[in-house]
């Protein structure tokens, strides 16, 4: 009988179309959108060499044509593509668009621009460097005179002197927040599958929830039915979406599948008894309740930086406790902790948080729902 209850609750569930939506359709669009908004922003290979001409101003050895000369966008990319113009040949080189940009060089050089665009951005941050450069070197020099014949302009330029890089794990990326964030939102977000189930088990809240009360089935067993058809359909949402970020739009989630699947089934049970702690704690009715669950769960992807990916680091360093209790963070650090680092402390940490919340939650829920009587149906 509790298999027949578990599929006739299942075909219901996927009949609801509003619930299909938002936990299959939305996630994938929203997944797209991330990609092709950010997908290639960091890629060096989206960027070209930057035409730019310069004005010498007859320097025989000039520190700065010769420092754009060595700037680079990677190891085999040059950042500029000098050419060496005098003052009225770059103005018509810029006005006819053979060149970003143009540079006259001197003690204080001028950059001269048409227009304003990334290319120009990053001549002027480049230039702007390399004035706070020559700044500090002449400061220093001021103080000690000495420190140019002791190497100075070599120390300055060689950073290897004081840092050094040891790679370990895979290269940080940026922008893998946002979609590491989409995905811990939907692992979460099926806790509105768990309020729709509690509230239809209510006689108070539903219709439907008054015919269970009164019918000969327990209510308890029939909510655990209707939980498992819920989390299975809710899981299914989650794989599809592993498989569209991972396999389709190349999104990096480490090489542990086993590790990545059981990160899925404990994030979709915690949602799950989030949005029924949700469903049986407030006594107000079901809008307002899937307004709260709502408000709750985009709060949670908003500190988990699902909308800046700054905010995730910034609630890790002042208030640290919040990152331990969201369910949405510890999702998506565990993805995080899988591609990043080598070992899986910090992966089990974040697991047994979310297991001892959700376990906290259905604990709590469990004993409400259990002692909820009513005068009459």
């Amino acid at each position: 009988m509790s298999f027949s209850l578990y599929i006739t609750r299942l075909k219901c569930i996927t009949r609801n179309k509003e619930n299909i939506f938002w936990s299959y359709a939305f996630p994938i669009l929203l997944a797209s959108c991330f990609f092709f908004a950010f997908g290639n922003l960091w890629d060096v290979s989206s960027f070209e060499t930057i035409q730019i001409g310069y004005v010498s101003d007859g320097t025989i050895d000039d520190p700065l044509l010769n420092a754009m000369e060595e700037a680079k966008m990677s190891e085999d990319v040059p950042l500029f593509a000098i050419k060496e113009y005098d003052q009225a040949e770059a103005i018509k080189s810029l006005e006819d668009k053979e060149i970003e940009a143009f540079i006259i060089g001197g003690q204080e050089p001028v950059l001269h621009v048409k227009e304003n665009g990334i290319n120009e951005t990053i001549i002027k941050s480049f230039l702007d460097n390399y004035r706070q450069m020559v700044a500090t070197v002449e400061e220093i020099i001021q103080k000690n005179p000495d420190a140019l014949s002791q190497g100075l302009m070599e120390d300055i330029m060689n950073y290897d002197t004081y840092v050094y890089e040891e790679q370990r794990g895979s290269r940080p990326d940026y922008i893998l927040i946002y979609f590491y964030a989409l995905f811990a939102y939907t692992c979460i977000f099926g806790g509105a599958w768990g309020l729709d189930e509690v509230i239809n088990i209510q006689a108070d809240m539903s219709l439907r929830g008054a015919r269970v009360n009164v019918s000969p089935v327990h209510k308890m067993r029939l909510l655990l039915c209707n939980m498992l058809a819920a989390f299975t359909a809710h899981s299914g949402s989650i794989l599809l979406l592993f498989v569209y970020m991972n396999y389709i739009l190349g999104i990096k989630f480490g090489d542990n599948l086993w590790a990545i699947l059981l990160t899925c089934i404990v994030g979709s049970f915690t949602g799950l008894m989030q949005g029924i702690f949700i469903g049986v704690v407030l006594k107000q009715k079901p809008s307002v309740k899937e307004a709260v669950f709502i408000a709750v769960t985009m709060f949670q992807s908003f500190l988990a930086g699902f909308m800046i990916a700054d905010m995730k680091y910034i609630i890790a360093e002042k208030v640290p406790f919040l990152s331990y209790i969201n369910s949405v963070n510890l999702i998506s650090d565990a993805l995080y902790s899988l591609y990043y680092y080598d070992s899986y402390d910090r992966y089990i940490l974040n697991i047994v948080i979310l297991l001892a919340i959700a376990v906290i939650l259905g604990s709590v829920s469990y004993l409400r729902l259990r002692r909820k009587t009513y005068a009459s149906i």
